[in-house]
């Protein structure tokens, strides 16, 4: 697994980085589903999770998912709890979807 620095730079116009990241996070290649309810209806949706932090997750879906949605998160064999989308992006036909879960711990995954 390769991490990303816990302070990543992003490089704006004038070529200055700025710092935006307040936690490292970890790559990682794992299947999860995504349930939610919407409208009265439950909705369950595959998703890849690309990378994890130590509060939050990063997910590739087929479908987009609106912010502030509350979702589940669940792997095949566990719960790994509750998340709030905070972002949903088109990434050529899928979209990554940015997820804040203040209650994951580290030994999740």
């Amino acid at each position: 697994m390769s991490a990303i620095p816990a302070r990543a730079r992003i490089r704006s116009s004038e070529g200055e980085g700025i710092e935006k990241r307040l936690h490292q996070r970890i790559a990682i290649d794992c299947p999860v589903h995504l349930s939610w309810q919407d409208h009265q209806e439950n909705r369950v949706l595959r998703a890849r999770a690309l990378d994890i932090s130590k509060f939050g997750m990063l997910v590739e879906a087929e479908r987009p998912i609106a912010a502030g949605t509350v979702i589940s998160v669940e792997t095949n064999s566990r719960t790994l709890g509750t998340a709030c989308v905070r972002h949903c992006t088109p990434f050529g036909l899928k979209f990554r979807i940015g997820l804040h879960m203040p209650d994951r711990t580290a030994n999740d995954l």
